[in-house]
């Protein structure tokens, strides 16, 4: 027997450039101390994400974190609960999304027991030397299920008689979901994780595969598929809403603007025809019946090279990669399983 694992496909957004933050700090107890931080940057220059650690040398205390700016104006963060005392420094680092310019700035600050300990500090960036070049690598992160055990019983047996099949199975903090399949023979429910087989009449050794993947909810298709791939453009301010009429910008917002919904889309794409000029109307989730939802036939269509009926196909730009095979298989198991709010 052998297993399949599903692979999931997760993106990064990246959105506007950061002029300056002004930061502050967890309320703190009478024992610790906070941060508050300010920090200004070049002009021109675009973040996605800053990173930070703060370090005592004389203490040992270490912290680190990272501050998304993906979608804001500002570099803003606060930590707390900080250990009184002096010889602290915080140092931040960054890279432009364009790869062009690398910034880096640092501090040294005291803190006081129960004070907010203000620090300001510059975030220099600067681009490569002269006759250097500089490459962006676009990656992507694959969660594979994995198949945790898998036993049948008994091994061998007569026609037209059942073998008792489990298999466990794990996906992170996601609930994963069975597919068994044979070369013979049936199953009394295919989709449990301990289904009963019954052996063909014909005499011979079968083949029985069982496939792990995401469970088809919409919990699992927001946060592996809108929240990853969709929502830095169908967010309030982006393109996916302001052309797109669609915002997913949260998971309440997604399903409400997404199941029952006539397309409402404005932009012509690369079809040649807006979504809102389609009659009859494009609906962008038909419950039970993702062949006839607009959100199946834009994913799938770039997953094979075609065009939708209206618009560009999905994730844009066109330049992105496509959803896997496993992430549009994902969205059209949760279509028509009556495309649930669960």
């Amino acid at each position: 027997m052998t297993a399949r694992m599903a692979l999931m496909e997760i993106g990064v957004a990246m959105v506007a450039a950061s002029a300056f933050a002004a930061c502050t700090g967890d309320a703190a107890d009478a024992e610790t101390g906070s941060l508050g931080m300010e920090v200004q940057i070049g002009p021109g220059v675009t973040l996605s994400s800053v990173n930070w650690s703060i370090n005592n040398a004389a203490s040992g205390f270490s912290r680190t974190g990272s501050v998304n700016v993906r979608f804001s104006n500002t570099i803003s963060f606060q930590t707390g609960v900080l250990p009184p005392g002096a010889g602290y420094a915080i140092t931040l680092g960054a890279t432009s999304v364009d790869g062009a310019f690398t910034c880096i700035g640092s501090a040294g600050f005291k803190v006081t027991a129960g004070v907010v300990t203000p620090v300001t500090t510059v975030l220099t960036c600067s681009s490569a030397a002269p006759g250097q070049g500089t490459i962006v690598v676009n990656g992507t992160t694959q969660l594979c299920a994995n198949l945790d055990s898998l036993s049948a019983s008994p091994l061998e047996t007569a026609v037209n008689t059942s073998i008792l099949l489990s298999a466990t199975g794990s996906l992170g903090a996601l609930t994963p979901t069975f597919a068994w399949t044979a070369s013979a023979g049936t199953f009394d429910d295919a989709t449990l994780a301990s289904p009963t087989y019954t052996c063909p009449a014909t005499p011979g050794k079968e083949l029985i595969t069982v496939s792990i993947s995401p469970s088809s909810t919409f919990t699992n298709v927001y946060a592996n598929i809108i929240g990853a791939r969709c929502i830095g453009c169908h967010r309030p301010g982006g393109g996916g809403v302001n052309v797109g009429m669609l915002d997913m910008s949260t998971p309440s917002a997604a399903y409400a603007n997404l199941v029952g919904v006539t397309a409402k889309g404005i932009g012509a794409g690369t079809s040649g025809v807006t979504c809102a000029s389609l009659t009859p109307p494009a609906v962008r989730v038909v419950a039970g019946d993702s062949a006839s939802s607009l959100i199946f036939d834009k994913v799938h269509s770039k997953l094979v090279g075609g065009q939708p009926p209206c618009g560009s196909p999905m994730p844009l730009p066109a330049a992105a990669a496509p959803l896997t095979a496993a992430e549009v298989a994902l969205i059209a198991a949760w279509v028509d399983a009556g495309a649930l709010n669960n």
